[in-house]
């Protein structure tokens, strides 16, 4: 969907981060163990007949062998079954993320005593899928970037970026969710905060000074619904010792 940003040179990127992140079990980085288990196209397991996403598994699995044999792979590949959960929740998550984009942009068009989330802005622009730089993450691609278009008035040029993110949290205790928001927020702090160099040629002209620009706050929301903790006290404190633990970044749930 590129009217929010996700060109395929976006989405690939992005699957790649989420599946050397995704937890499920993976086999090893051994060529004799993967071609022992090399999958084939045309004899899928009985769980993943008629699931089109078979294909995209072997073809996967395929890249990920070449890697393994040229010793450039982080990981080896996911088995089938957590690779299956992992492309539903990234399909899921993207979902979410284009949702998301288009709230921001509705909120932006309101009256600023009336915006939900881009109240501290005179003339909000809203930017998806950029490019940003730091040392340690390398590049990444901000969600969204929102930067002020209206008069400085001698101050430096207003920066937030938003992280949006579709995890269960509905079935974790104060103690597991409080660990979990801080781990996200720690993490959308490094990636998406601070310092970061701008790498979208189109956004050089705001920033005469440099590419290079401030953060002044990085918003992490989450989907809510059925994937929102069932106790909103335990939420409410998660997000309160989050906010003390990991200044900077705001946490919500949609």
């Amino acid at each position: 969907d590129e009217e929010v940003g996700h060109t395929l040179e976006v989405v690939e990127a992005k699957l790649a981060a989420v599946e050397l992140e995704y937890p499920g079990p993976r086999l090893p980085k051994d060529v004799g163990v993967l071609e022992k288990y090399r999958p084939s196209l045309d004899a899928p397991p009985p769980e993943a007949r008629s699931n089109p996403r078979w294909l995209e598994y072997v073809d996967y699995y395929e890249r990920r062998l070449s890697e393994v044999k040229e010793g450039t792979a982080a990981e080896g590949p996911l088995k089938w079954e957590p690779y299956e959960r992992m492309r539903g929740w990234f399909a899921r998550g993207m979902a979410f993320e284009r949702d998301m984009v288009k709230l921001l942009r509705e909120d932006a068009k309101k009256p600023r005593d009336e915006r939900h989330f881009l109240g501290d802005f005179d003339r909000p622009r809203i930017e998806t899928q950029v490019g940003v730089r730091k040392p340690g993450p390398g590049l990444r691609y901000a969600d969204v970037l929102v930067i002020e278009e209206g008069e400085l008035g001698g101050r430096p040029r207003r920066v937030e970026t938003f992280s949006f993110k579709s995890r269960d949290l509905s079935g974790l205790a104060r103690e597991a969710l409080t660990a979990q928001l801080v781990e996200d927020a720690s993490e959308a702090l490094s990636n998406y905060g601070e310092t970061l160099d701008i790498r979208r040629n189109s956004l050089q002209s705001l920033f005469p000074g440099g590419s290079e620009v401030r953060v002044s706050r990085v918003h992490l929301i989450y989907e809510g619904g059925s994937l929102k903790p069932k106790n909103a006290n335990d939420l409410k404190a998660a997000v309160n010792a989050t906010t003390g633990k990991v200044p900077g970044v705001e946490v919500l749930i949609q």
